[in-house]
């Protein structure tokens, strides 16, 4: 994948069992980190380290950023997790950061260009993976920044009322991926409520 500066995690089991029977692929935004940090093989150390800091082994990298991960967890199960489940359900799933540029804190956002530089690798991804669902963390800027190139929207979703952005991307080998937007989870996520969104795509 040339165009792919930070590699996707992708769960020893994805391939094979996946979540549910089905390839999830998770999508966030971007990583907050120093050039030096960003290697291609950091998403999947933050993975790594989240699962080691689950396990209570020892990690620099312990922090708050950690309850986002956590909380998209028990939405997928819509109950409340242990590391044992926090193992299983990571190696189940693929996660991919969609920007191929560091930003330099959490309160920096990607430019125009950062977004549509960031296409190709995208659509190098998710022809890899051939997930059957992505998860895309943020209703706002991230989803509505994706690429419409091989997009279709889909049916009026709604959930409780609110209305759930959908649609389909078109792989390649013409399969047609599922995608939803959920709110990101590092803030004013719900997971409890989000679960009733997710298990109607699972």
């Amino acid at each position: 994948m040339k165009h792919v500066r930070f590699e996707p995690w992708k769960g020893e089991n994805y391939l094979t069992s996946g979540f549910n029977g089905k390839k999830v692929l998770v999508i966030g935004e971007s990583f907050y980190c120093s050039e030096e940090e960003a290697v291609p093989t950091l998403t999947k150390k933050v993975i790594t380290d989240y699962l080691a800091i689950r396990n209570g082994e020892f990690c620099e990298n312990k922090g708050e950023w950690t309850n986002t991960y956590l909380k998209f967890e028990r939405s997928l199960e819509g109950k409340e997790t242990y590391p044992e489940d926090s193992q299983r359900i990571w190696n189940s799933i693929a996660f991919y950061n969609y920007l191929q540029v560091p930003m330099s804190g959490a309160r920096e956002s990607g430019s125009a260009i950062d977004y549509k530089n960031a296409e190709n690798a995208f659509f190098e991804v998710i022809n890899d993976l051939q997930p059957d669902l992505i998860i895309v963390w943020g209703v706002g800027k991230l989803f509505n920044n994706l690429p419409e190139d091989r997009w279709t929207w889909g049916d009026l979703l709604k959930v409780d009322g609110w209305e759930i952005k959908n649609g389909y991307y078109q792989l390649e080998n013409d399969k047609q991926v599922r995608c939803i937007a959920v709110y990101h989870p590092s803030t004013g996520y719900q997971w409890d409520w989000w679960h009733k969104v997710i298990k109607g795509e699972l």
